[in-house]
């Protein structure tokens, strides 16, 4: 028998990051979603190009990323993603592809 009286159970959010996205204005894929991060309010996403400059950042997951850094559109091309759900588990870290 087991007692679960006095047992603490988290269900974290599975999350689902995209690697790809194409943000060409025809209504289809066009920012970079991560839905299941509004479950996690204190999340940070960070974009980096292929110089190591953070194209782009948000906290919260209050915004999506539209491909834009301070409103010019990138290149097409491969940006490293780090997102941080600030929970103690190991970050998410891979490569998002901007199509054009």
């Amino acid at each position: 028998m087991i007692n679960f009286k006095n047992t603490l159970i988290i269900n974290y959010k599975k999350i689902f990051i995209p690697n790809t996205f194409s943000p060409n204005n025809d209504g289809l894929n066009d920012d970079w979603k991560i839905p299941a991060l509004a479950a996690y309010p204190l999340a940070e996403i960070k974009v980096y190009n292929r110089y190591g400059q953070i194209v782009f950042y948000n906290k919260g997951y209050t915004t999506q990323w539209d491909g834009k850094f301070n409103g010019f559109k990138q290149p097409s091309g491969a940006y490293t993603y780090i997102v941080d759900i600030k929970n103690g588990l190991p970050l998410y870290s891979g490569m998002v592809i901007i199509i054009r």
